[in-house]
């Protein structure tokens, strides 16, 4: 398998981080420093970075500063989002969920969902990508 790299960008100069290969180490601890510690985090009311990414999956991992919201998002694929620190709520057309650290949820594809963070708050949001039959 060849490993892939991220570009760099004006917000990540430093870029080039690993994000797929065989066998992947994900230091947390280290990205959810260095997400707190960004300019974009400083100034907006949130801040992410992916840890890793396939064709099939997407590891992301989020800080949110208390009352952040990630509106209405739908994936094909199945999500699940566990909190590392704080306090969310996802909401959904099947209800709504309050998650605190070390806890977690999954959803199924095709439900539209939001997320919001009621203190500051970490997670990780994997999500599944289906891929239709047509575009493979």
């Amino acid at each position: 398998m060849q490993e892939k790299y991220n570009d760099a960008t004006t917000n990540r100069p430093a870029g080039n981080r690993l994000i797929d290969a065989s066998l992947v180490g994900i230091d947390i601890n280290e990205y959810i420093s260095q997400i707190k510690d960004e300019e974009a985090y400083r100034k907006n009311d949130r801040n992410a970075i992916t840890v890793f990414k396939t064709d099939n999956m997407r590891i992301i991992l989020a800080a949110f500063h208390a009352n952040a919201s990630m509106p209405g998002n739908t994936t094909n694929g199945t999500i699940s989002v566990q909190v590392l620190e704080g306090h969310i709520k996802i909401n959904s057309g099947m209800g709504y969920l309050d998650l605190k650290a070390h806890q977690m949820a999954a959803l199924h594809g095709e439900i539209t969902y939001s997320i919001s963070a009621l203190e500051d708050s970490v997670f990780l949001l994997t999500v599944s990508v289906i891929k239709h039959k047509d575009t493979l």
